[in-house]
């Protein structure tokens, strides 16, 4: 069955990186934002790509069998329950500073991130065409 999409299979390390790198982007930016004291639409929007998307994609990327159900769809449910959750436990422990709680979860997103993308990188997962046998 996987040998009759052999394109499918080939553009898929293509994807998870363009993901990944959408995930670093939104997070920087929504950083480079909070830290300019800048406020508008612009923050919210990237607020709310970074709460439904990056923590999520952070762990997905790193957990190859997650992905394999939905690359773009798991890490918004995962994205949800951890901001979801670490909002909770912050106000249980009387310790709610939600900018310190993003910055918290910005520079663990952009750790794994960064790991999820070297690992690839290292492995030899990026960029190669395995039809011809290149890298």
């Amino acid at each position: 069955m996987f040998s009759r999409y052999p394109r499918v299979m080939h553009r898929a390390p293509q994807w998870t990186e363009v993901l990944d790198l959408l995930a670093v982007v939104i997070a920087v930016l929504l950083i480079v934002v909070t830290c300019l004291n800048r406020v508008g639409a612009g923050r919210m929007v990237l607020a709310v790509g970074f709460m439904f998307f990056v923590p999520g994609r952070a762990i997905v990327a790193n957990w190859p069998r997650m992905a394999r159900w939905s690359e773009a769809a798991i890490p918004m449910v995962i994205s949800l329950a951890v901001t979801g959750l670490t909002a909770t436990v912050a106000l249980w422990i009387h310790r709610w500073s939600p900018l310190q709680i993003f910055g918290i979860e910005a520079c663990l997103s952009l750790i794994a991130l960064a790991f999820s993308i070297w690992r690839r990188r290292r492995l030899g997962l990026f960029g190669r065409d395995n039809r011809q046998g290149n890298s």
